[in-house]
């Protein structure tokens, strides 16, 4: 031991090379924090950046997202005759082409002549309730029930029935110019949506190998999830829109049948309000019913309440369950809320779009409930 040294000291000559250590540590530990700040600071950029990239484009694909809510409909419905029209003609480019022109013709054009013959006759509509006819129709129907006179006339001191024919006409008839001036955009995004249709024919692969790409899922996760999304695309399209479809045209068929009037308009309501499972065509043809009792035409209201009931209510429990079969995994509670939430936010796309966000939710959480507990058989069921 040294003179003057305590034990367990470090001698004057090692002390310099000691310091030294701890200052390369401290340095070390600094530059550690730096860089571990700058690299926080970069991912939330870029993360900041991203969401705001993927925003924008958002936000320009919305104004055409009825138009690529059609097209992923049609290729979807359309997908086996295309597959084996490709393996005929052995040429994408030519079997997309030919494709996109069968289409055209067989459902396109069909909807265009339903639409102009439904526009007819909703304007016929709305000029019967502007002329006198409405009100003929309504002191009619007064005079048949005098108490109902009575309660109309104690609760509407302020109004006429004339003012509320007018009215409803009035109101109808801007909302009927509004639709007719939006013909443009209809045609723009028809259009659109045969330019989108004919590339998700040709490049199906390429573009269904693109998004999985993008996904940051494994390979099991991606299946998942594109069998549920296909899975309830099939459901909502070949499923519900096929049925409600078939309804309104029953339905139509029928007022027409009875001699009811805008028979069209009431076949195409019942389409629409079909595609709402809990509700159905019961909407349109229970209200249509009790008209036709109160107007005297008793045996056309009991022809139409049996009628409704046996057949055009009644096809949604026979022909829905036959077309989905195994695809249908959502409740009929979550589909209503879905499609509405969907109509709400998106507009008609709704119908599609609600099912597919919903489906995409469970799909999601099944995915991080089996990563997160180690649960496979989650992503199987």
């Amino acid at each position: 031991m040294e003179p003057n040294q305590w034990p367990g000291t470090v001698p004057e000559d090692k002390q310099e090379g000691v310091l030294d250590e701890r200052e390369r540590v401290r340095i070390s530990d600094v530059r550690h924090r730096a860089t571990g700040e700058q690299t926080n600071w970069t991912t939330t950029a870029y993360f900041l950046l991203t969401v705001i990239v993927l925003a924008i484009s958002g936000l320009m694909l919305y104004p055409f997202l009825p138009a690529i809510t059609g097209a992923i409909v049609l290729a979807v419905v359309t997908h086996r005759p295309y597959r084996w029209l490709v393996g005929k003609m052995r040429n994408a480019t030519a079997a997309a082409s030919s494709a996109l022109v069968l289409v055209t013709i067989s459902i396109i054009a069909p909807v265009l002549v339903l639409g102009q013959f439904f526009v007819r006759q909703a304007i016929v509509s709305v000029q019967m309730l502007q002329d006198a006819g409405g009100k003929r129709s309504f002191d009619f129907l007064l005079e048949r029930f005098p108490p109902l006179a009575r309660a109309i006339e104690h609760s509407s001191e302020f109004i006429t029935l004339g003012d509320v024919v007018q009215r409803a006409a009035q109101f109808l008839g801007s909302h009927l110019i509004a639709v007719l001036s939006n013909s443009v955009a209809a045609i723009s995004q028809l259009i659109i949506m045969l330019f989108l249709l004919f590339f998700l024919y040709r490049d199906e692969e390429t573009m269904t190998r693109v998004f999985t790409r993008l996904l940051p899922l494994t390979g099991s996760e991606t299946r998942v999830l594109m069998k549920r999304l296909g899975d309830t695309l099939n459901a909502t399209v070949v499923g519900r829109i096929v049925v409600a479809t078939i309804q309104g045209i029953v339905a139509g068929a029928l007022f027409a049948f009875l001699g009811v009037r805008a028979a069209a308009v009431l076949a195409l309501l019942t389409t629409v309000l079909g595609l709402i499972p809990p509700f159905g065509p019961y909407v349109v043809w229970i209200p249509v019913a009790l008209w036709l009792g109160l107007t005297g035409h008793w045996i056309k209201m009991v022809v139409l309440l049996g009628a409704g009931t046996l057949i055009i209510s009644s096809l949604d429990n026979f022909l829905y369950p036959a077309l989905v079969g195994a695809h249908l995994r959502q409740h009929t509670a979550f589909v209503f809320l879905s499609i509405l939430g969907g109509i709400w936010l998106f507009g008609i796309s709704g119908v599609v779009i609600g099912p597919l966000m919903f489906s995409a939710s469970e799909a999601l959480l099944a995915i991080w409930r089996s990563r997160l507990g180690g649960d496979s058989g989650a992503l199987e069921s």
